[in-house]
């Protein structure tokens, strides 16, 4: 028989019940506290789930509600007849010897706007410079009949009442303090970011931060991994200022590291959305993420982080944030409110790996954009620190969580023999594939004339193509609107002749 490692005492863990925080997520985080303070190592063997909650007097279903979390993130491992351990590969996420210090930035030489050098490439724009249309299946639309507007006017006209007590003249270029501060708490609850308000910066949505990120970090003809099929505007940032883009396929894991590590191995930057790949959907699994920021370590690579539509997961607890595995120094974090709160605000935010590094990009958005509205970012702060924004998140899982439900249950109804639905685990829009092949364009052409909009992974991709594979977004639009356009939808298709 093979040896069985003894149990380890989880002497460290401190529970408060006087917490509003669920005792499952304290158990949960504490754990996962241990993991990277060295006070849990790889092989460690774990107490039994009744032993554990025998010690700590809670019930068996917080630790088993823990151990599941814990498991799906990759920090255990279960062995049938031999009990949890803790995972392997989580040593490798502690730098070796002394602390990895991230290399010195150094600005790129600015330069007047020369189409030629810095080419816009509007093919990597997707949509209209007008204003945005609302027509199913239009994705990351909100549902703004849901939003709280009379919560948002209250708060709005207690900032205006106030008003005087606000610095009305040019406020720091870096972002109005209070956000940044009710931001740190934020991260640190929600995406397991721990980070000070000096390495935020606000800016005017994630189109802003990648922009920002590409003019600081790459120069003229160097390589930039990009997801593919992926973010459109992302692809637009880094050709502007003369990089090359190299896309990389994706894989059930997310970006195919292997195929991108051997095909561009100089890479100064990687763009990725490791928590809902954009727009497939895929979750890069702890292991590949370690790989990724052992990678950039080694390799003095930076990685962008676009953390957009994260909090709307509709299977167990949303994933934790790159950035908050990041020990090297390497993720710049982009997250943004135009997605779960309205568009039109305008208010997004990114995490640096340290200030020195978020005062760089805060010269560089002051020489563009000397500040965004103090006011907005005002009203914006006391949503989140009276709990609303938290309430918000919540009840549009539910509401979200049911429009997909309601889109699939009609895409099953209509269109069952013609398509093959792939649900979402999480953000705002599911993916559809064509049972057999048709002229993706003619289908494109066809729907939006008459008021549908979709889209077709293609239109997304660089190299990597996905034929018959469409996303639809099933957010902000009622159920009576998405089955007019789901039978719109089956007309088109009927009208169309197979290819081959």
């Amino acid at each position: 028989m093979s040896k069985i490692s003894p149990e380890i005492l989880l002497t460290f863990i401190q529970l408060d019940r006087t917490l509003k925080t669920p005792l499952y997520i304290q158990l949960y985080e504490e754990i996962k506290k241990g993991v990277f303070e060295g006070m849990l190592r790889h092989g460690d063997r774990m107490p039994s789930t009744r032993s554990l909650a025998a010690e700590f007097s809670i019930s068996r279903n917080c630790v088993l509600l823990a151990f599941e979390q814990l498991r799906l993130e990759g920090f255990l491992t279960a062995e049938v007849g031999a009990g949890t351990y803790v995972c392997e590969q989580l040593n490798e996420l502690k730098p070796a010897g002394k602390k990895t210090q991230p290399v010195p930035l150094v600005r790129t030489k600015k330069a007047t706007i020369n189409r030629n050098d810095f080419p816009l490439h509007t093919k990597f724009v997707l949509d209209y410079i007008g204003q945005e249309v609302t027509l199913p299946f239009q994705p990351s639309i909100p549902s703004f009949g849901d939003f709280p507007f009379q919560v948002w006017a209250r708060l709005a006209a207690s900032v205006y009442k106030d008003i005087h007590r606000l610095h009305l003249g040019y406020d720091s270029a870096q972002g109005y303090l209070p956000l940044r501060e009710a931001l740190t708490d934020y991260l640190r609850l929600n995406r397991s970011i721990h980070c000070r308000a000096d390495q935020i910066i606000i800016v005017n949505g994630s189109s802003q931060a990648l922009h920002l990120a590409a003019e600081l970090l790459l120069k003229k003809d160097e390589l930039c991994w990009m997801e593919d099929p992926g973010y459109l505007r992302a692809k637009s940032a880094i050709t502007r200022f003369g990089a090359k883009i190299c896309p990389v396929p994706v894989a059930k894991s997310g970006m195919d590291l292997e195929y991108a590590m051997a095909r561009f191995p100089t890479a100064k930057l990687a763009y990725v959305t490791p928590s809902h790949q954009y727009p497939l959907g895929e979750t890069m699994p702890l292991i590949e993420r370690i790989k990724l920021l052992k990678w950039a370590s080694d390799h003095q690579m930076w990685i962008i982080e676009d953390d957009y539509e994260s909090e709307f997961r509709y299977v167990k607890r949303p994933i934790p944030a790159l950035k908050g595995l990041d020990t090297f120094s390497r993720v710049i974090y982009v997250g943004t409110f135009n997605k779960t709160l309205f568009p039109a605000l305008r208010i997004g935010y990114m995490v640096l790996p340290s200030a020195e590094m978020a005062t760089e990009f805060t010269i560089a958005k002051a020489v563009i954009d000397r500040q965004s509205p103090v006011i907005d970012q005002a009203i914006l702060t006391k949503f989140i620190l009276e709990g609303h924004f938290s309430r918000h998140l919540r009840r549009m899982r539910l509401i979200y969580k049911k429009a997909q439900e309601d889109l699939i249950l009609l895409l099953q109804k209509h269109l069952g023999t013609e398509v093959r639905i792939s649900a979402a685990d999480a953000g705002m829009h599911l993916i559809i594939w064509l049972l057999k092949k048709y002229d993706t364009l003619e289908i494109l052409r066809q729907t939006r004339e008459r008021g549908v909009i979709l889209y077709a992974i293609d239109e997304l991709s660089v190299e990597f193509r996905h034929e018959g594979a469409f996303f639809l977004g099933f957010t902000g639009f009622k159920q009576e609107m998405m089955e007019k356009a789901v039978l719109i939808l089956k007309e088109v298709l009927s009208n169309q002749k197979p290819i081959g």
